[in-house]
């Protein structure tokens, strides 16, 4: 599925994480395009035995969202790239995945975003944690059965994005990740594109097969960095950032600072 490209983001490049990285490749379509997006600097040599484009930053961001961001200015230069998908290096997709959307995508071209059902696992022992995405399935979830719509959006957020298939030109329509916001980055996007009718679907097949608790993962870390307090701010940050396309860098630490000062 030559105009479908998979997007990898990548910033630690340890041997057990190459070892992921070549596992989550290897669940990738033989003919399928692959952008490994990575930090300024970085030795492509790391990546020699590997069939990827190996796409590296031109600014020192190293967060999730701004190589993704890089990921997707590499294939918009490819006139026959019109969707792509992302992928954690240390998650694979399940062998039937791209296949059923492209079956979804030439009976559903208005749709903007193609997500699936995720087999979720502990990262550490194996053991499995249970389903992601499902909710859309539920009956009176939201105002049409399989669909996420702004108004569910309003009261559930607990969403992976990761694995989804989105088209490109809505993609850049609606504008990317945002890399100043924590912790709720899809949601504020999913929040933004759905308030500009973006159809996002759930196709109700396993399509991907995430892990969780890997030491040093983006929500690990978060588990470490950030309280409930932050966290309940961040989330009342993606309600009212969802109105711009624009990131407009927002922090915690400047509302506390704005806070503290009030008081004073």
């Amino acid at each position: 599925m030559k105009e479908l490209g998979i997007i990898i983001p990548m910033h630690e490049f340890g041997k057990e994480n190459i070892e992921l990285l070549k596992k989550a490749v290897a669940s990738i379509p033989a003919d399928t395009p692959v952008c490994l997006s990575v930090p300024k600097g970085t030795k492509t040599t790391l990546f020699n035995d590997l069939n990827v484009a190996v796409v590296r930053s031109t600014e020192d961001g190293t967060s999730f969202a701004e190589l993704v961001e890089n990921g997707v200015k590499a294939f918009n230069n490819n006139p026959d790239v019109k969707w792509f998908s992302i992928l954690e290096f240390d998650d694979t997709y399940t062998p039937i995945w791209l296949d059923n959307v492209k079956k979804y995508i030439d009976f559903m071209p208005e749709t903007s975003v193609f997500m699936c059902l995720e087999d979720i696992t502990d990262f550490n022992n194996g053991k499995y944690i249970g389903f992601g995405n499902e909710a859309a399935w539920a009956s009176s979830f939201s105002n049409e059965i399989g669909y996420i719509d702004n108004d569910c959006l309003q009261n559930y957020f607990d969403f992976y994005l990761t694995g989804s298939v989105f088209n490109i030109k809505d993609w850049l329509e609606v504008g990317g990740l945002k890399p100043s916001i924590k912790i709720t980055f899809w949601y504020e996007w999913m929040l933004r594109a759905t308030s500009k009718g973006k159809k996002i679907f759930v196709i109700p097949k396993v399509g991907y097969n995430h892990t969780l608790g890997r030491e040093s993962s983006l929500v690990e870390t978060y588990k470490k960095e950030i309280d409930k307090d932050e966290t309940q701010w961040w989330f009342d940050l993606a309600k009212r950032e969802s109105y711009f396309k624009e990131d407009r860098k927002k922090t915690y630490e400047d509302f506390k600072k704005n806070s503290e000062e009030t008081e004073e």
